[in-house]
């Protein structure tokens, strides 16, 4: 969000004869009297427009009556009067600095906007990023029509959906988020102060696990993508599809618990659409008799040695992302169709080097395939064995290879207990992974409403994408139909719950199998050249030795800046200036290689978290800054030196190969 609207002044001055005619009260938030109807809707038009809003908290503050009124002038300070309580008193100094004090690197949510009183005074005393989050869209539409509003540096919600949407961007690598009530509102909005608590601490959570995901895994992830990203020179990505299947059903089957209540009826399913395996579900499916034409999987682990054995796997479409183990994209000799995450660091370059965009996922196979059978255009979109909990203490579907996982409550009630099974274990522990033996105990609302299953952060993580997913289909897509035939493990807001043999009845036979696919990808798409292959490789290398350059010139600038500063030189501070410039160019060097980001993301993310606190003397701060930009840049200089030369091992490879393939000596 920016600065104050450059619209309001305009506004304004239009309407400087009309707000002095008015009559009443006045307003001591814009000093304006209260608006008559037409120039409250004038207001409200221009403060929707400059304040930037999110698209549900303006479809939900379109679709209410104003609530509340200007209350409180007697006082001297005015609030919003609602259900005779007084919505946004200015809070005490104590209470905001007490929540400051909490952490200094927190976001912050401000429960409630009342005339924005509480975040104005928050951010008097902070630079952290502030969400405003107002219960009722009535009341947030009443103080929009009251004149020309002052908080475009805040960003507004009031929907947990478009909490959630922005929440990335700000919350960033910061270590907590903290809820800030404004006066008033929690006394009016229990359930909704409640309900905020929850998901803030859901979203800070889940921002954990995904930073640190990243953390782990990032490197993984573009090593993977250099040694699979070959592989389109012989096969056509599987979005070679998209569009392709527009109200064909999608049956995506994941291996929770519930699975084998729909055996059966996962025989009919396959005359009925696509039937998507993921690589977790694979084998029961196998012992169901059911074969599926596509087995998805994202897994950065190698799992080849569990799917091998799949009697369908060199007869189904492999739809497996290439960030998956190379090992695991080379097993079966049927067709694959190769697909890619949209992760920004990943997916830029790859749409650079396929024209194809990446695919929205939230750490789940399940989500990667939910994605891609929207982009196909099916509908009815159908969720089977998506527990999404630990139904009946099970963490697994019988016949896959972790069946016998089992989980139970501990005995203090404040944690779940996690006995895996030895084949998981021994999976994991072939990369070097150990498995976590507890977690946090979660519950969530059961499928059908009743009751409620044992669940994890992780499952909850996917559980909200999927919601969020939902939410959006709902507007940009609403002929798609999304059903969650699981019979079991936890609700999915925004899905139907139908039996899945009661919803086949209702469905044509198409029967497609997975040569048609095939054919229908090689059709739309043919594999890229090894020359583009071989090309983009040279390109990203020389992009990332670029960003090295600049961070050599960075080490030697700090360096230098150093020893002027230790020794009193007056041209330190033309070398600070030079240093600064510097920089901002490795920072633009990194946004135009992504691969060095996501290379580089844990040793930048330990560097930083060593830099934290720093000494509080300025001469001291000052030589720990520039020792910490020193070690910065040797980093990056470190990293980029070896992607470069992978990358460029990869372009000289794919060289001599296209020469090969011409006869060329």
């Amino acid at each position: 969000m920016g600065e104050a609207s450059m619209n309001v002044p305009s506004l304004a001055r239009q309407l400087d004869g009309s707000a002095e005619r008015q009559t009443g009260d006045t307003d001591a938030a814009s000093g304006a009297f209260p608006a008559s109807p037409s120039l409250a809707e004038r207001f409200f038009e221009e403060n929707v427009s400059h304040l930037g809003l999110p698209p549900l908290t303006v479809d939900a503050v379109r679709a209410s009556r104003a609530l509340g009124e200007l209350g409180g002038l007697e006082q001297g300070v005015p609030v919003i009067v609602h259900k005779d309580t007084l919505l946004g008193q200015t809070p005490s100094d104590a209470e905001l600095e007490g929540a400051i004090n909490q952490d200094q690197d927190a976001l912050y949510v401000v429960f409630g906007l009342g005339l924005g009183d509480t975040a104005r005074a928050l951010r008097a005393i902070t630079e952290a990023p502030i969400i405003v989050f107002e219960p009722d869209p009535g009341v947030l539409r009443r103080v929009l029509e009251l004149g020309p509003s002052d908080l475009s540096g805040f960003d507004i919600v009031c929907t947990t959906h478009d909490l959630t949407q922005i929440w990335p961007a700000l919350f960033a690598s910061r270590r907590t988020a903290i809820v800030v009530n404004t006066p008033g509102y929690a006394d009016a909005f229990p359930d909704s102060s409640t309900d905020l608590r929850t998901k803030v601490a859901e979203l800070v959570q889940r921002s954990r696990i995904n930073h640190e995901t990243h953390r782990v895994r990032a490197r993984t992830w573009v090593s993977d993508v250099l040694a699979n990203v070959e592989l389109l020179c012989e096969h056509p990505g599987f979005l070679a599809l998209t569009g392709k299947y527009r109200g064909v059903p999608a049956f995506i089957v994941g291996a929770g618990p519930s699975l084998g209540k729909n055996g059966s009826a996962l025989l009919q399913a396959q005359k009925k659409g696509l039937v998507f395996a993921l690589n977790s579900s694979a084998r029961a499916l196998d012992r169901l008799g059911v074969e599926p034409q596509v087995v998805g999987c994202m897994e950065s682990i190698d799992v080849s040695h569990l799917l091998r054995d799949v009697s369908y796997i060199d007869r189904a479409i492999r739809a497996f992302s290439l960030t998956a183990h190379p090992n695991t994209l080379r097993t079966g000799t049927g067709a694959l169709l190769p697909t890619w995450e949209g992760l920004a660091q990943l997916a830029a370059p790859l749409r650079e080097l396929t024209g194809l965009p990446g695919l929205a996922v939230s750490g789940s196979v399940s989500t990667l395939i939910f994605a891609l059978a929207q982009r196909l255009g099916c509908s009815p979109i159908v969720f089977v064995g998506q527990d999404l909990a630990y139904t009946d203490g099970r963490a697994y579907a019988a016949g896959t290879p972790y069946e016998d996982s089992r989980v139970e409550r501990s005995e203090d009630g404040r944690s779940i207990r996690l006995d895996w099974s030895e084949t998981l274990k021994a999976t994991h522990r072939i990369e070097g992974h150990t498995m976590h033996d507890r977690e946090p105990l979660t519950e969530a609302l059961a499928w059908g409403g009743q009751g409620r299953v044992l669940t994890s952060i992780a499952f909850t993580s996917v559980r909200g994408w999927l919601e969020s997913a939902a939410v959006v289909l709902s507007r940009e897509s609403p002929e798609t139909r999304l059903v969650n035939a699981t019979e079991g493990g936890s609700r999915i807001n925004g899905f139907e719950e139908i039996a899945l043999a009661e919803l086949l009845e209702t469905l044509p036979d198409h029967a497609i199998t997975a040569s048609d696919l095939l054919a229908t990808a090689h059709a739309e798409r043919a594999p890229l050249a090894v020359s583009q292959v071989a090309e983009w490789a040279a390109t990203q290398a020389d992009l990332v030795a670029q960003a090295r350059h600049t961070a050599r010139r960075i080490r030697r600038l700090a360096d230098a800046t150093l020893r002027s500063l230790r020794h009193g030189d007056l041209n330190v501070t033309t070398r600070l200036t030079k240093l600064e410039a510097a920089e901002l160019e490795l920072r633009k060097r990194v946004a135009a290689a992504p691969l060095l980001d996501a290379w580089s993301w844990a040793d930048v993310d330990r560097l930083m978290s060593e830099h934290r606190d720093g000494p509080a003397d300025a001469h001291e701060s000052a030589e720990h800054a520039l020792h910490f930009e020193a070690r910065f840049a040797s980093q990056i200089d470190a990293c980029a030196r070896r992607l470069e030369h992978d990358l460029r091992q990869l372009a000289t490879r794919l060289t001599k190969t296209q020469a090969h393939q011409q006869g060329m000596p």
